[in-house]
């Protein structure tokens, strides 16, 4: 398989390896698919519209011939009531039962019968099923044709019915029987005798068999069962041989014909393409069929495509030879063109290019010419720029290192070589197996750039130098792009952060040293009291016994419990609180060296950091350090309740939430604000393990822990710092939800300009 697609790709590129082939598949795709394309709807559109008009006009003839049918139908019932109203009529069946002629009656039917062709036989009968008079008929033996009918028991019950096809002995051809009860002349509720009209079946079939569709289309006409009541091939009366000459399609339609249906469809009869449209009568449970042959019905369709094709295929042929015309028009002096930019950029920049033509492409030799004469004179502009940019590479303070496309060394300065103690020999055969560690560290940074096309900001390494020294460095890498926006590599850029990075591991024991200072004044209290109940209890005891060996015993443990005294003193005057020196405070960067100090373990545990901050964000009114002390403890509590892993959202916002606030703080605040209606709300939303409900009210008292290892003084020394800066903070958290602790701090009035957003670091 991939064999086949390469020899499809190597073939469409030696297809299309020259602009002569280029621009003639230009123009057939622009100028012969459309006009195909265009062809082939105009055809189809053209052909659905026919077949849509010519559907609806055999449609509306097929509605027309079964509304002829039924207007039949209701004319010859309006007939029978009438005549049955008729007072000779109703007194025939008296006249009859005397023994009385009925000439009367007779001459009334005959001039009925002569005047309405539709009547083969009109009928008189009794209510016991004797026929009192047929017209024509003879007239001393009637026609009996009531025995044995189901239509005479079902005019017995309905008073008016119209029978279905009838095959009857005492009938000579298949008919229609039309029956209607007669009542007495003077009782119109009592019934004497029955009228019958025994229709002709060529007087109904008349509007099917008159229909001439085309030379090979006719109509038929099939009852509420399927059987065919009329049909030009009169071989075909037997349904089933009506139904063996068809599709399955076919049947469908003939059974959507007897339930009733009116629609349109195409399906094969005797192995001919045929279409077909059908519709109900109302008055009987009849359907009229139209059918017409395919090559008939499609005859005109049939001559538009051919014109279509024809127009296409002459359209095509101007179109391919205009642009064989217009592509030798260009290939000529692009040709010229080609031999002229050979020769300048072999260093021929004497080199003129002169064109016959007049249109663009002399305007291109002519810049062509006009590139050459500048190349010339900038030269030496170029090769000036080029040192002053190495120039600008050795000097700049910051090291830089960049690799090619495939993660091989390219330049490193001199900053950088001063930084990872390197050597650069300048040979090309320099090897990865004689880079340092630290070089080796930074090249693996590149290649994963080049990777995963991303830049990688403030990645830390540390290593020893030559003087056994630790060094920490901090790398920035981003993708090295030419002017057209191609990546040709990756650069890093190197700062030693070595300073910076003792500055703040003596702030973070500083911190620790103060954390120690609450925890020893907790358990100097918690000693202190059991120490002095033990001190009294011992010196009762002493003065109970008397023998000696006993008394140096109790005096070693008075001489142990005030030794114990001193040292928790000792801690008391270590943990001795200090004081508050609030001032303006950039939360923003407390958070972030604060952030700094956790990043290594927030990283090992795969927790992911994401900053939500407004834009501005005011001043804090605070103790730098003690705020510090307080975000600290707050993220201690929020990494390890994720110990595998999870999301700390931090935010920083406006508080206008007032009332909220104002029960939160205790204290009346003792000095001035800008913003005395707005505080600074600073939140951390962790998905770690949560806090049971029954724990919420003791968080903040001192010891109280879950975790194994705490100590329980977290809580309560930030929230006994917060109170000493006018500040508070509460907390809300579910078991198994996480936990959300929000700090209400008070601001100055100062505005913050600096980059707001979502930013996220630390290991997803």
């Amino acid at each position: 398989m991939r064999t086949d697609v390469k020899r499809i790709v190597l073939f469409s590129d030696r297809l299309f390896s020259s602009i002569r082939s280029k621009f003639i598949a230009i123009f057939f795709i622009l100028g012969v698919i459309p006009l195909v394309a265009v062809g082939y709807y105009s055809y189809k559109t053209a052909s659905n519209a026919l077949l849509l008009q010519t559907t609806e006009q055999l449609g509306n003839l097929a509605d027309k011939t079964a509304q002829q049918i039924d207007t039949f139908f209701q004319v010859i019932e309006k007939d029978i009531n009438l005549l049955s109203n008729f007072p000779f009529i109703q007194l025939s069946f008296l006249q009859f039962e005397f023994g009385q002629r009925l000439d009367t009656s007779r001459r009334l039917l005959e001039e009925y019968e002569t005047k309405n062709q539709y009547c083969k036989r009109i009928h008189l009968i009794d209510l016991q099923g004797r026929t009192l008079l047929t017209v024509p008929g003879d007239t001393k033996e009637p026609v009996e044709i009531s025995h044995g009918s189901g239509w005479f028991n079902a005019v017995m019950e309905k008073d008016l019915f119209l029978s279905d096809i009838i095959l009857d002995q005492a009938l000579s051809d298949p008919c229609l029987i039309l029956a209607k009860k007669v009542y007495d002349f003077e009782d119109k509720t009592k019934p004497v005798g029955i009228l019958t009209f025994e229709i002709k079946w060529a007087a109904f079939t008349q509007f099917v068999s008159s229909l001439k569709i085309g030379s090979q289309g006719y109509s038929f006409l099939i009852d509420g069962n399927g059987y065919l009541i009329y049909h030009p091939d009169h071989s075909l009366n037997p349904i089933d041989i009506f139904f063996q000459n068809g599709d399955t399609r076919f049947s469908g339609l003939i059974k959507k014909m007897a339930a009733g249906e009116r629609g349109f469809g195409e399906y094969l009869y005797q192995k001919r393409k045929k279409y077909m449209v059908y519709t109900p009568c109302r008055m009987k449970n009849w359907s009229v069929g139209i059918t017409l042959q395919s090559s008939e019905f499609m005859s005109d369709i049939i001559k538009f495509r051919q014109s279509v094709v024809t127009f296409s295929a002459l359209i095509i042929g101007l179109i391919i030879f205009v642009s064989l015309l217009f592509v030798k028009s260009l290939t000529h002096p692009i040709s010229q063109l080609i031999t002229g930019a050979r020769a300048i950029g072999e260093g021929n920049l004497n080199q003129v290019i002169r064109l016959e033509s007049s249109d663009e492409l002399q305007g291109l030799a002519r810049e062509f010419n006009n590139m050459a004469a500048r190349l010339k004179t900038s030269m030496q502009e170029i090769v000036d720029l080029k040192t002053f940019n190495d120039d600008i590479f050795r000097s700049v303070s910051s090291g830089i290192v960049t690799v090619n496309r495939k993660g091989e060394l390219t330049s490193i300065n001199k900053s950088a070589e001063t930084v990872l103690s390197f050597h650069n020999t300048g040979k090309k055969d320099d090897s990865r197996e004689k880079f340092s560690p630290s070089m080796e560290k930074i090249l693996s940074l590149l290649i994963l750039t080049l990777e995963k096309k991303e830049k990688i900001e403030h990645h830390v390494i540390d290593y020893l130098n030559h003087q056994a020294e630790p060094v920490f460095i901090e790398i920035n890498t981003s993708l090295l792009n030419d002017n057209s926006g191609n990546i040709i590599g990756a650069i890093a850029d190197i700062r030693d952060i070595t300073l910076k990075k003792r500055m703040e591991e003596l702030m973070l024991r500083v911190d620790k040293l103060a954390s120690m200072g609450e925890l020893s004044a907790g358990i100097a209290h918690e000693i202190r009291n059991p120490l002095a109940g033990m001190k009294t209890s011992i010196q009762v005891l002493a003065k109970k016994l008397t023998r000696p060996s006993q008394l140096l015993l109790l005096e070693g443990i008075l001489s142990e419990i005030d030794r114990l005294n001193t040292i928790v003193t000792d801690l008391l005057k270590f943990s001795g609180p200090s004081l508050s020196f609030p001032g303006p405070v950039d939360i923003k960067a407390v958070l972030k060296k604060t952030l700094d100090l956790l990043m290594e373990k927030i990283q090992k545990q795969n927790i992911t950091i994401v900053q939500k901050y407004d834009d501005p964000v005011p001043d804090a009114f605070m103790d730098r350090e003690q705020i510090q002390q307080v975000f600290l403890n707050l993220l201690l509590n929020a990494v390890n309740a994720m110990p595998k892993g999870g999301c700390l959202i931090i935010s920083i916002k406006i508080a206008k939430n007032t009332d909220r606030i104002m029960e939160q703080i205790t204290q009346p605040f003792d000095r001035p604000f800008s913003m005395p209606d707005h505080f600074l709300s600073v939140s951390f939303k962790d998905t770690g393990s949560g806090i049971k409900e029954e724990h919420l009210s003791r968080i903040f008292n001192p010891f109280f822990t879950t975790h194994p290892n705490g100590t329980g003084l977290g809580l309560s020394i930030a929230h006994k710092l917060l109170e000493k800066n006018n500040a508070c903070i509460y907390i809300d958290s579910k078991e198994g939800r996480g936990t959300l602790a929000t700090l209400i701090l008070p601001v100055t009035g100062e505005m913050k300009n600096s980059p707001a957003g979502k930013v996220t670091f630390g290991q997803a």
